[in-house]
């Protein structure tokens, strides 16, 4: 990917319009045939609006007054309207606030932004009933036998993509031996003295940019002002490069080891909610939420055979959505949404079609 090409991808995704069409377009779902009833359903959100998770500027830490890596007012809100919209959406005949302890699992990985993107998120979709739910931090792995000590993994292994063994002899593989990577290390090569002389810092590699596009973008959406000797051309250029970097190192080839568990967690889910829905349990599941991060997300659609690509990062408050469907008689279908910068259909690459069967996404889960 060309410098060019680079500041052009930034440009069609602003923090603004990003903003505007996550809202917006939770308004408008897949049409769904009437006499289909949603019976079960899974929603991988990631956490709301947040300070830079590092100071490479070396600023004053009053400009980020509760610190680094947490939620802001703006995420606070983003997860409260994700929630209110997801519930308008989908779920006003599914869910029962009264009943949500014992048909509602929540999970999340244990930091605080992802903890608290879990709780103000149920608060949206559930009002007073949300804070009686727990968030577990760990996830069974028999689904059915609870949350013994030996049934249990940690939610940071299921959900954080970068806790997936050999990592890092994936990524070199697959990321940092590819030519995609090597020609866009290339091209942007020339720049990276001169970007580095001027913010005073190094930069030797387009991955040097990830966590600086980070922090510069979070500057933009939150109009914090910081010095530097940059055109407005060259910062573009810098958040768009770490972005494509971030994205990048989460490709199908990564997507599929480091997705894996998390989709065989959400086939075990479906595959449960069909038992439970055919044999009518009075008492059964309803809905599993994950909170996590945008490398969950990016890592699950890889899973799914539907990557992300270029620079197109999860924005924040973005959600994977699972809906498990009874069709008639003995008949199930799984509908799959992507909602970051707009609604998609996650279709079943087995069928290129817009549903999928319980036994497609298993199989999927297994390969």
């Amino acid at each position: 990917m060309n410098l060019i090409k680079i500041q052009l991808a930034l440009k069609r995704l602003t923090p603004k319009s990003m903003t505007l069409l996550l809202l917006s377009s939770l308004f408008f779902a897949a049409a769904v045939p009437a006499q289909d009833k949603l019976v079960f359903a899974i929603d991988i959100i990631r956490h709301g609006d947040r300070t830079p998770l590092s100071n490479p500027f070396k600023e004053d830490p009053a400009i980020w007054p509760g610190g680094l890596g947490v939620m802001t007012a703006l995420g606070t809100n983003q997860e409260i309207a994700l929630g209110s919209n997801m519930l308008n959406l989908h779920y006003r005949q599914l869910l029962d606030p009264n009943a949500a302890s014992n048909s509602i699992l929540v999970f999340s990985t244990d930091t605080a932004r992802t903890r608290a993107s879990a709780r103000l998120f149920l608060s949206g979709l559930l009002g007073d009933a949300a804070p009686a739910l727990p968030i577990h931090l760990t996830i069974p792995i028999d689904i059915t036998a609870g949350f013994p000590a030996d049934n249990v993994l940690s939610a940071g292994k299921v959900l954080d993509p970068d806790s997936t063994p050999n990592m890092r002899a994936l990524r070199s593989q697959y990321v940092l031996q590819s030519p995609e990577w090597i020609a866009t290390n290339a091209a942007l090569q020339p720049q990276f003295a001169r970007w580095g002389q001027a913010l005073g810092l190094s930069i030797r590699t387009v991955q040097d940019l990830e966590g600086l596009s980070d922090t510069i973008f979070i500057h933009q959406i939150h109009h914090i002002p910081w010095t530097n000797r940059l055109s407005p051309d060259d910062i573009d250029a810098i958040v768009a490069a770490g972005r494509w970097a971030f994205v990048y190192q989460y490709n199908p080839n990564i997507g599929r080891v480091s997705g894996k568990l998390l989709l065989q967690t959400i086939a075990r889910y479906m595959e449960n909610a069909r038992r439970e829905a055919l044999s009518r349990k009075a008492d059964a599941l309803k809905y599993v939420l994950f909170s996590a991060h945008d490398s969950t997300l990016l890592s699950e659609m890889s899973a799914l055979k539907a990557p992300l690509t270029g620079t197109n990062s999860p924005p924040y408050a973005a959600c994977l959505h699972f809906g498990l469907f009874a069709t008639g008689g003995t008949n199930f279908q799984i509908r799959v949404n992507c909602k970051d910068h707009a609604d998609r259909i996650v279709p079943d690459p087995e069928t290129g079609g817009p549903t999928w069967t319980v036994e497609h996404l298993s199989n999927l889960a297994g390969q």
